[in-house]
C-alpha cells in the first residue's frame, strides 16, 4: 500500500520523521507533481490515534518545508504505482489549481458562539408576536455574523462557511497568506474586545486541509 501525504511544490528535503507504521517518507513524481508518500506491505487495518497523528505531524513538518503544500486526508492510499499514477493523471488540472491557490498560505478555524440572553419578567407572547421576535432575533444574527466575517475574508485569499446551529453565530475556514496570518490574529483579538458577549474560538494556523480537497475551490461548495 502506499500512503499519501499530499503533493509538494519547492520541498528542500524529506522531514526527518517516520510515516504511518514508521515506514520512511518517499518523494514520487507523476506527471509533474510531486508527491511525498510512505509504503507499507500491507493494507492499514484500523484508524488509531497514533496512526492519524502520525499522518498530521508529516504534513505539517512539509509545510515547513515547502511553498506549497496541498494536503491528502488521513487514509488516503493506493494499492500500487499504477493506481497512484492513473489517480493523479486523473484529477491533474484540479490538483494544478489547488496547489496555485494554497501557495504560501495557511488555513485559520474559526467558530463563533453567541450567549443567549434571558428573558427576565417579560408577558407571554402571542404566536404572532413570538415569530416576530424570532425573525428580528434571525435578522440580527445574520448582519451581526456578516459584520465578523467579511473583514476576515479581505485578510484571506479564500474562505468558506459552514451552517450553524444553536447559539453558534459563525463558523468559517480562512485560507490566509502567511504575510497577512499577524493581521489576522490581530483582528481577532480586537474583535473579541469589541464583542465581550461573543465567544471566538480561533484554530490554527494548519495545513489548508480544507481548501484542498481534489482542488475542488470551496467558494464553489454548497455551505
Amino acid at each position: 500500500m502506499i500512503h499519501l501525504y499530499g503533493l509538494v511544490q519547492q520541498l528542500e528535503e524529506l522531514p526527518d520523521v517516520p510515516g504511518v507504521g514508521g515506514a520512511p517518507l518517499e518523494r514520487r513524481r507523476i506527471e509533474g507533481f510531486e508527491l511525498v508518500v510512505s509504503q507499507s506491505k500491507k493494507e492499514l487495518q484500523e484508524v488509531s490515534e497514533k496512526a492519524v497523528l502520525t499522518h498530521a505531524t508529516v504534513v505539517e513538518e512539509l509545510m515547513g518545508r515547502s511553498r506549497a503544500v496541498l494536503p491528502a486526508r488521513f487514509g488516503r492510499a493506493f494499492t500500487g504505482e499504477k493506481e497512484l499514477s492513473d489517480a493523479v493523471r486523473t484529477k491533474a488540472a484540479g490538483l494544478e489549481s489547488g496547489l496555485t491557490r494554497v501557495r504560501g498560505c495557511v488555513e485559520f478555524g474559526l467558530r463563533v458562539l453567541a450567549r443567549e440572553a434571558r428573558r427576565e419578567n417579560s408577558q407571554p407572547l402571542s404566536g404572532r408576536e413570538y415569530m416576530r421576535a424570532r425573525l428580528a432575533e434571525a435578522t440580527e444574527r445574520d448582519r451581526l455574523s456578516e459584520e465578523l466575517h467579511e473583514p476576515l475574508t479581505r485578510l484571506s485569499r479564500t474562505s468558506t462557511r459552514f451552517g450553524g446551529a444553536g447559539a453558534e453565530l459563525l463558523q468559517a475556514a480562512y485560507l490566509v497568506p502567511e504575510e497577512n496570518a499577524v493581521a489576522f490574529r490581530e483582528y481577532l483579538r480586537g474583535l473579541e474586545t469589541a464583542y465581550p458577549r461573543l465567544a471566538l474560538i480561533c484554530t490554527g494556523p494548519w495545513p489548508p486541509y480544507t481548501f484542498a480537497d481534489e482542488g475542488e475551490d470551496p467558494r464553489e461548495r454548497s455551505a
